[in-house]
């Protein structure tokens, strides 16, 4: 009897132990590396979602226009039934169905060059989602490196903490022995105090960073996500990227197929100007009440056909469309002027951004200077205090200036990852 409860003990134990295993597992954190970051970014986000969507309603429109070149079908049918008197007119009653058939002929080019359009549409739709591509992958950069940088902020904040704790200890312990005054205690707690609010922004400032991390890579809001990136082992001077590279940029691809839309357009209003022609075969039954034939009213049924041929040719029409033409050309004349425009910002928006990336490599050499210096400063004045040499306050702002430049350590490399983000975008290669 015993061992029996033993066995149902122990089996318990066991599911309970796989329980709590498959909850830990089901809340564990999910690591993320930028590049992962990015890849669900193009998978997930909501607004380069929309753009695909965008990229396929386009290639359906394309097959919409490739369909009018070719002859349409209709089928129709008709019942009716006439009371009198028309009744002695005509059938009292009958069933006509008809097909028809429409081809058009000649219109002036506009079905050549609506498919062209449509072409184009596809080609600035696919631009369109390289562009939305390029803005949403560039903010989830940014926030990742800002995740990895409130990280590294509440583990300088926490590191902080312990050794004001340690000094706070120190000096209250010589001021209750009567060796020093109880301002160095004072400083000392306003210290903490301060240390106290800035570790309480930098878990703030991690909390909403990962939101916004989970908002533009579209993971479930419920998901706890860390990223594995720091800021101790990167590379911090990449000058290979700054030499002449091919620049891709889905705006000068969005606005030359936006010119190529225009000359089209034009083409298709000159094409107004030029005369239409189309086919139509019709063909038609009907069954009914006697005298549904007209041609030998004994019969109830007849089969018959026709065929139409319309043109139309424009006369007048006091110059409108004309106008219209060269209201067209003036906006492909003002497109290109555009076109330049936008080519010389974007030469002077990639020369901001190697300048400003070399900035930023440049700062983080001085930082790390000071860095190494706040350090040793900070070494020595705890010597030095030890000996009796300085007073608490000294080491209180050895302590600070420490504090100080490490956290200018950490916005220097955040800005180099940021800028290394932006001159890829602005060289139109931000997904490699």
């Amino acid at each position: 009897m015993l061992q029996r409860k033993y066995k149902i003990f122990v089996k318990a134990f066991v599911f309970a132990f796989a329980v709590l295993q498959g909850t830990d597992n089901l809340f564990a954190q999910q690591q993320l590396t930028l590049a992962e970051s990015k890849e669900l970014t193009l998978k997930n986000n909501y607004r380069i979602s929309k753009a695909k969507e965008d990229v396929t309603a386009s290639r359906s429109e394309k097959q919409i226009s490739d369909a009018t070149a070719r002859p349409k079908i209709d089928a129709s049918a008709t019942a009716f039934y006439f009371g009198e008197p028309l009744n002695s007119m005509l059938p009292e009653y009958g069933f006509a169905p008809m097909v028809s058939v429409t081809q058009p002929i000649y219109t002036g080019g506009k079905i050549k060059y609506g498919k062209q359009m449509a072409e184009t549409n596809i080609e600035m739709s696919n631009a369109q989602q390289r562009l939305v591509e390029d803005d949403v992958l560039l903010a989830t950069e940014t926030a990742y490196w800002i995740v990895v940088q409130a990280k590294e902020e509440i583990k300088m904040e926490k590191q902080v903490k312990r050794q004001l704790a340690s000094h706070y200890t120190f000096l209250n312990n010589q001021f209750q022995a009567g060796i020093i005054y109880k301002n160095d205690v004072l400083r000392a707690k306003v210290l903490q105090n301060e240390n106290e609010a800035r570790l309480q922004a930098a878990e703030n400032k991690l909390i909403l960073a990962k939101k916004r991390l989970i908002q533009l890579t579209g993971i479930e809001e419920q998901t706890d996500i860390d990223v594995v990136g720091s800021l101790s082992d990167d590379e911090f001077r990449n000058y290979e990227m700054l030499q002449s590279v091919q620049v891709n940029r889905p705006e000068v691809d969005l606005a030359t197929s936006a010119i190529k839309m225009s000359e089209l357009t034009k083409n298709m209003l000159r094409a107004d100007l030029k005369p239409t022609v189309g086919l139509s075969l019709n063909g038609m039954a009907a069954f009914g009440k006697e005298g549904i034939n007209f041609g030998d009213p004994t019969k109830n049924s007849m089969l018959t056909y026709f065929g139409m041929l319309s043109v139309k040719i424009p006369v007048f029409d006091w110059g409108s469309k004309r106008e219209k033409v060269k209201q067209q050309e003036a906006n492909i004349r003002s497109a290109e002027y555009g076109l330049r425009e936008l080519q010389s910002q974007i030469n002077v928006e990639i020369e901001q951004a190697t300048l400003n990336l070399q900035l930023q490599a440049n700062n983080i050499d001085l930082m790390q200077a000071s860095l190494i210096e706040a350090d040793e400063n900070l070494k020595l004045s705890n010597d030095r205090f030890q000996a009796g040499t300085i007073t608490g306050e000294d080491v209180l702002i050895a302590e600070t200036l420490w504090q100080r430049a490490y956290s200018s350590m950490l916005d220097a490399k955040v800005r180099y990852k940021i800028a290394e983000a932006v001159y890829h975008k602005a060289i139109g290669q931000i997904k490699q």
